[in-house]
């Protein structure tokens, strides 16, 4: 079959416009997509990852408080009246300092027998509450209850502080000095930011100094956390001087650090 040199000619001109099409093509995804890469198989080899941190510092507006009121006695129903009692009038004068129930917490509440298992210490038998086996004693009761504290106003630390100790609770702890869930998801993410940007100014500088393009960013990790400062509770004078000296906190500043890994497309 013989081709005309019309058809020839037609045949030709279409054949350099598909390869003029590709070439376009090409040239548009090479230049204004730089992630495209012919070889796709690769690709993977040139990924250029860089990290990117951010630490923000700042002082905490939350703290936690605990404390445990434990009694004894000869029968479980006085040592629980005693322990009810104490624990109930630190709750209410802890009130009094404006913090609300819903941030007051029985954390645990114990009940337990106490025992003598060497000898009657002179009591006659008779007279001991209750003899088991194995020359076990019970000689009488321990009723403890732990309470938690939160503070959204951490200058009312010291004071509540202050009142369960000078009310008569046995083990006082905190205050665990940290941010509430709004300060923290704010300065999580704005830590976040700055890490990226960290991570980006990184990344274009290495790739200007080592002669390489950067593509666009095809993984992203991320690590973060926050580092508590462990307060300083501080008294000062002298316990047996007959006074009470107000607990001084010293807060400091608790620190978030947010971490973020960039993978780039490179050609």
């Amino acid at each position: 079959m013989t081709i005309s040199k019309e058809n020839q000619h037609s045949l030709t001109t279409a054949i350099f416009s598909s390869i003029f099409t590709l070439v376009l093509l090409f040239l548009i995804n090479y230049f204004f997509n730089h992630s495209w890469n012919p070889f796709a198989a690769s690709s993977s080899k040139q990924l250029f990852t860089v990290e990117g941190t951010s630490t923000i510092s700042q002082k905490p507006d939350a703290a936690d408080i605990s404390f445990t009121v434990a009694k004894s006695a000869l029968t479980l129903k006085v040592a629980e009246d005693q322990a009810n009692t104490s624990a109930n009038t630190i709750v209410m004068n802890i009130k009094k300092l404006g913090i609300p129930e819903k941030d007051i917490k029985t954390s645990n509440y114990n009940s337990s027998p106490t025992y003598d298992n060497t000898s009657t210490g002179g009591v006659p038998l008779e007279m001991m509450p209750i003899r088991g086996g194995n020359g076990q004693t019970i000689t009488g009761y321990t009723v403890s209850e732990s309470v938690d504290v939160t503070l959204s106003d951490i200058t009312k630390a010291n004071s509540v502080i202050d009142v369960v100790s000078n009310d008569g609770a046995e083990n006082v702890s905190g205050p665990n000095l940290t941010f509430s869930s709004t300060t923290q998801d704010a300065l999580v993410t704005k830590a976040r930011l700055q890490a990226v940007t960290n991570a980006k100014q990184k990344a274009q500088g290495l790739a200007d100094a080592a002669g390489i393009h950067l593509g666009r960013v095809v993984n992203i990790q991320e690590s973060g956390n926050q580092v508590p400062i462990q307060p300083l509770m501080m008294k000062a004078g002298n316990s047996n001087s007959g006074g009470s000296t107000p607990t001084q906190i010293n807060p400091g500043e608790n620190t978030i650090t947010e971490t973020v890994t960039l993978s780039y497309q490179t050609w």
